[in-house]
């Protein structure tokens, strides 16, 4: 009784929040410059695996496994906004995860979000049983303001940089994985302050500190225990550059990264050198081509580099399993954060999509890791079934040569992951 009290109570709380500018829109409210809009969205996104090595806890012997997992996601997106000069904008989700495999390692892994180290705790667990896990949370909640040619935004925002597609070394402050099924739309923001400043019509100056805890606390906490960027970016006609230079998870870096306008498709190039204060240095870089063709054939391909992988290092390759089996904790938390990891050092990546109807989309991405030989592919259909509702599916499936060089996608080898989704926008 006292958790659907407290799942009623933090309903209660999201409603309010969803109604009140929904109100205030419905009234036609103006005042002085101020409007007010609502968005949001439904996801249902479900998920079928079977995998030959299950462990519901890291002590227990592998057994095969059917996985089943369904997620339905509600989203609401307040803005406020005064003149263009201030807005104030947030994303609340409240989602549910239904499983057969709750309370196992493999269900930590891939759907318990960590809030490790964060500088603010902005989710709360509703209900966390055998079959079902749900939370509260803001992926994002900010405000901004604009004076001049100046803009700053405190809060929890999405701050990336890098011009990538696919592999991108620059998004410090949250990478993201190209094998994910979701993407970055559906990743939690960085605390953070962002100032921007744009002195010419196509320059820009940068700067982000994000502070954090210090072994997931408050108490030894200082200036070494944040996230820190700038960059200076720039461009004449096509062709754009950046240099950035911060401190994040302990390690210094420094990088560049380009995109030029060629033959009608776009030539992005990226670079990242990193060395923490404890452990190994090593460099990212990785260069792509995209081109649309006249049929509506969209091609990129893109190399990327990694010169310190988890099968170079010890260090990292033990806080790799350690989070596998028991999470982020002190023991790892700065060796993998802030980050792109991987087993090997050269990958191939290839991504094509093509409109078989104005509403109907195919796309098929692929990874090919050399020295693991390992071939990662995702095919997907996307529907846009309606004005605000889309439909899609898709097929994860990889094929490794398995050898002295494990592969980032063994866990995928012939052990296929089937995904579809529904998603209504409003």
């Amino acid at each position: 009784m006292r958790m659907r009290g407290s799942i009623i109570k933090s309903f209660s709380v999201f409603i309010f929040l969803a109604v009140s500018p929904l109100y205030s829109q419905e009234q036609e409210f103006y005042n002085k410059g101020w409007s007010f809009r609502l968005g949001g969205y439904y996801k249902n996104l479900f998920i079928y695996r079977e995998k030959d090595e299950f462990y519901k806890e890291i002590t227990s012997p592998p057994e095969q496994k059917k996985m089943i997992s369904d997620l339905n996601r509600f989203r609401v997106s307040p803005e406020v906004n005064c003149n263009e000069s201030f807005t104030f904008y947030s994303d609340i989700d409240i989602e549910t995860v239904n499983s057969n495999y709750n309370k196992t390692v493999e269900f930590d892994n891939y759907w318990r979000e960590s809030d490790y180290n964060d500088f603010i705790r902005l989710s709360r667990v509703l209900a966390d049983n055998k079959n079902l896990y749900c939370r509260s949370e803001f992926q994002n909640i900010y405000v901004k303001m604009t004076a001049g040619s100046f803009t700053g935004t405190a809060g929890r925002q999405q701050v990336r940089f890098g011009s990538s597609r696919l592999w991108n070394p620059l998004d410090l402050m949250n990478p993201l994985s190209p094998v994910s099924v979701e993407g970055a739309a559906e990743q939690k923001g960085t605390d953070a302050v962002r100032l921007d400043w744009y002195p010419g019509e196509s320059t820009e100056i940068t700067g982000v500190v994000s502070p954090g805890r210090e072994d997931d606390s408050f108490n030894n906490s200082g200036l070494r225990s944040g996230n820190y960027i700038t960059r200076f970016q720039s461009g004449v006609k096509e062709f754009d550059a950046a240099a950035l230079a911060g401190y994040t998870s302990k390690r210094k870096n420094f990088g560049a990264d380009f995109s030029a306008e060629i033959n009608d498709g776009l030539l992005t190039g990226v670079f990242l050198y990193s060395f923490p204060d404890n452990g190994g240095k090593y460099y990212q870089c990785g260069s792509g081509y995209e081109y649309t063709f006249a049929p509506g054939i969209y091609l990129l391909a893109e190399y990327f580099y990694n010169s310190l992988p988890v099968n170079r290092d010890n260090e990292l390759l033990s806080a790799v399993y350690h989070y596998a089996a028991y999470g982020i904790d002190n023991t790892n938390c700065y060796i993998l954060s802030n980050r792109i990891i991987t087993y090997n050092s050269h990958y191939l990546s290839a991504a094509a999509g093509y409109d078989f109807f104005p509403l109907l989309r195919g796309e098929l991405f692929s990874i090919y890791d050399f020295q693991g030989r390992g071939l990662f592919l995702n095919a997907s259909l996307k529907l846009n079934a309606m004005k605000n509702l889309d439909l899609s599916a898709g097929a994860i499936i990889s094929f490794v040569d398995r050898n002295e060089k494990v592969s980032d996608f063994v866990s995928y080898d012939q052990q296929p992951l089937f995904y579809a989704s529904l998603q209504f926008f409003f």
